[in-house]
């Protein structure tokens, strides 16, 4: 896509933007909640060096919105990454365009479910995301490096 990220984590707030936070309740352990979830699978579009990536996606619709976790291992120790939230299953392109509540709407959240993280120097990545509206459209994960958008490293159907 045509925008840059930057580094995805705004220390000390102020403009944040939704790119998930570490430490809200995974979407596996929001109560009540209908869950999907399924381990990534490589893209051909992944970079070198990405072979090793893998994981599992979680989706958790209930009623206060929508929950996104990922975890994920294999990735480059301290790569930083990009997940979004698609609108399309992993076997149609790659999870197509990224799903939006609104399809007129911004490519940022709240219209769009973004996850940004940083892998630790063991190559771990782990990150949710919540939206106070239910994704029930949503069909997929996709993660790529986040300076490298094109580059999708993996998907997972949800």
């Amino acid at each position: 896509m045509h925008m840059q990220h930057g580094g995805g984590h705004q220390p000390g707030g102020g403009m944040q933007m939704n790119m998930g936070d570490a430490n809200a309740t995974p979407a596996k352990d929001v109560q009540g909640a209908q869950l999907r979830t399924n381990p990534f699978t490589l893209l051909p579009t992944r970079p070198p060096g990405t072979d090793q990536a893998a994981g599992t996606a979680w989706l958790a619709i209930h009623p206060g919105g929508t929950t996104v976790t990922l975890e994920m291992t294999g990735l480059a120790p301290n790569g930083e990454y990009m997940a979004h939230v698609h609108a399309k299953p992993c076997a149609e392109e790659a999870g197509g365009e990224h799903f939006k509540f609104d399809p007129a709407g911004s490519e940022m959240p709240p219209n769009e479910i973004h996850l940004a993280f940083t892998a630790d120097a063991t190559g771990r990545g782990f990150m949710t995301a919540e939206n106070d509206k239910p994704a029930e459209a949503a069909k997929s994960l996709v993660v790529h490096p986040a300076e490298f958008t094109d580059n999708r490293i993996a998907c997972a159907d949800l």
